[in-house]
């Protein structure tokens, strides 16, 4: 238990948590200084109620980021399976945590655990948002922005009596002329209100989101579940395949929704859903939707080595490192004959698996393989096999390229790299 508490602890030594902090104490300390001249609390009941604000606003901030940081996402416990064994047909199976997901558990490879109705992975506070703080990250948010909002009504008003404290002397305005600015205190002053505007317009767009997620019961994940699984029915139907439609089970009403955001009934695994719908109305989807993009998979062998670098202009050419994918995936590296099934495809990209040979296999079973073998890796580094071309699908033919082919298939991928 203990040991669980340290490692708890140890996440808030990240560059995220420790970012938040400093902005926090650079902005309070700011702010705090700035008020004892602009607004003393010992000036008025209202100014002592403002300082309280401060105060208040700091620690209750403070409380619900270190509540999102230790109380966690909510992990689905490692090799877990559902009561009734009829039900693992109708889930996923994850191969890193050799259990089935339960319904709106997802997998996040940076904390390598899968997650209860995870959100997103969040740098900021270096865990995932899902079903056990996501409530506290809201309210962190909030706080957030309201501090902001209070800190940057204090350090512009302060800065403003600072620059024109001449002309208030002019007029005889006792009360402009409390603020002295020298200029490390304008500098900090300038500094703090670039801060929190970009911390306001940053917790604005993530709190839209959240809201956005608490209305609809829907987060970002499931949403794209969801685009997907409309999309499909449109190809379907397009195609003369039509399916049943796809009604979102979570969506319980506005109200309904708010309360189950702020006080769930679910324990993280069991979830209540609207009529006409049951606990794998998602999870069916799920796998239709792994099934077609199983067959929509194409097999690559890679020709020319990828480094796995996020910038690769040395090796890959000026067009692989410009035109870069829009996304946080890893990179993968490869070797000269590695095969890799390709799901996704852009321009001077490819998103797939590299396939692992049986010694591979072996080592990724005890989690000791090194390196990613799910990411992007340059185009102009792989050919795609032709349906009738005969593979090792263990990958034990690595490095076993026909010369003659190699050769004109580099020839191929200067061009790609280089038009």
């Amino acid at each position: 238990m203990f040991c669980d508490w340290l490692l708890e602890l140890r996440r808030f030594l990240h560059w995220g948590p420790v970012i938040v902090f400093s902005l926090m104490a650079g902005v309070t300390g700011t702010t705090v200084y700035l008020n004892e001249m602009w607004w003393p609390p010992q000036e008025s009941l209202y100014a002592a109620i403002n300082f309280v604000a401060i105060v208040f606003l700091n620690l209750i901030t403070l409380y619900h980021f270190g509540m999102s940081i230790v109380v966690g996402p909510g992990l689905l416990p490692k090799h877990w399976r559902p009561k009734c064994p009829e039900q693992e047909q109708l889930l996923q199976y994850c191969k890193v945590c050799e259990g089935y997901k339960a319904p709106r558990a997802h997998h996040c490879r940076r904390c390598n655990r899968c997650v209860l109705r995870m959100d997103h992975h969040c740098p900021w506070i270096n865990n995932c948002i899902g079903w056990a703080n996501q409530a506290s990250f809201f309210y962190f948010l909030l706080f957030f922005m309201l501090g902001s909002i209070q800190s940057g009504v204090i350090i512009g008003g302060s800065f403003y009596d600072g620059i024109f404290r001449r002309a208030y002397l002019q007029q005889g305005d006792t009360r402009g002329i409390r603020v002295i600015l020298t200029f490390r205190s304008a500098a900090a002053c300038v500094y703090s209100l670039g801060v929190v505007v970009g911390v306001f317009l940053a917790t604005l767009k993530l709190m839209q989101m959240q809201i956005k997620t608490i209305m609809w019961n829907c987060n970002e994940i499931e949403s794209w579940i969801v685009t997907k699984a409309e999309f499909r029915r449109y190809m379907n139907g397009s195609n003369g395949r039509p399916i049943p439609t796809f009604d979102y089970p979570y969506d319980l009403g506005v109200w309904r929704n708010i309360v189950e955001f702020f006080k769930p009934s679910s324990d993280g695994i069991n979830w209540p859903v609207r009529p006409g719908s049951d606990q794998y109305t998602m999870t069916r989807e799920q796998l239709a939707q792994k099934l077609e993009k199983r067959a929509r998979t194409r097999t690559y062998k890679c020709v020319s080595p990828a480094t796995g670098y996020w910038l690769p202009i040395l090796s890959q050419g000026l067009m692989a490192t410009v035109c870069l994918p829009c996304a946080d995936d890893p990179r993968i590296v490869l070797r000269i004959g590695d095969l890799v099934h390709v799901t996704r495809v852009q321009d001077y990209w490819l998103y797939g698996e590299r396939v692992l040979s049986k010694k591979e296999q072996k080592l990724h079973k005890k989690h000791q393989l090194k390196g990613h073998i799910r990411g992007w890796f340059p185009r102009c580094c792989a050919i795609e096999l032709l349906d009738d071309e005969e593979v090792d699908p263990t990958g034990d033919d690595h490095g076993q390229t026909n010369p003659k082919e190699e050769s004109k298939a580099k020839q191929r991928c200067r061009k790609g790299c280089h038009h």
